[in-house]
């Protein structure tokens, strides 16, 4: 609570997702950082600050940590990024001002917190009224968006009925 409202959370996907790799235009992951902080030492305002979150599958296996820093120096911002890893999500979610993915079901959730969202890859919830669809990276920072609520749980009502089925992994 003592960032609240101070941040931007971008939560990192796993260095070889399938959904990464197939639905967005990245690489890698180091591109899809390199664009989020270039763009928020341009035009996010300097009180702003950027939690990046390690994802928990990601442990041992691949670190951005270094990455991150060394870019955050570079571009003279390094005293406003954060990387964080056991982090509790839904209270990162709710204090957000924004979050930004590529295509992470954690913009869902985001969502579900009432906290905007900005897709930078294809995703199925990234639509117009529920997401800052069609907004650039470089003026999501500023814009001050609120989360359609009733649009979101339309959606998730949607997806629940036409995508799920009510049953049990063991029966």
């Amino acid at each position: 609570k003592k960032f609240k409202k101070q941040y931007f959370f971008i939560p990192l996907q796993t260095y070889n997702d399938f959904q990464v790799k197939v639905h967005s235009n990245y690489e890698s992951i180091e591109e899809f950082i390199e664009e989020v902080l270039i763009s928020f030492s341009k035009y996010a305002s300097n009180e702003k600050l950027l939690f990046f979150k390690h994802h928990p599958i990601d442990r041992g296996r691949k670190n951005y940590y270094k990455t991150i820093i060394e870019m955050a120096n570079k571009l003279n911002i390094q005293s406003r990024v954060k990387v964080i890893y056991d982090v509790h999500l839904p209270t990162l979610l709710k204090n957000a001002i924004g979050t930004i993915v590529i295509n992470s079901t954690v913009g869902l959730s985001s969502l579900h917190h009432k906290t905007p969202v900005l897709c930078l890859g294809e995703s199925i919830y990234n639509l117009k009224g529920l997401t800052a669809y069609n907004i650039n990276i470089n003026d999501f920072w500023d814009l001050k968006l609120k989360v359609n609520y009733q649009n979101y749980l339309n959606f998730r009502s949607y997806l629940i009925e036409n995508t799920q089925i009510n049953d049990h992994f063991y029966r």
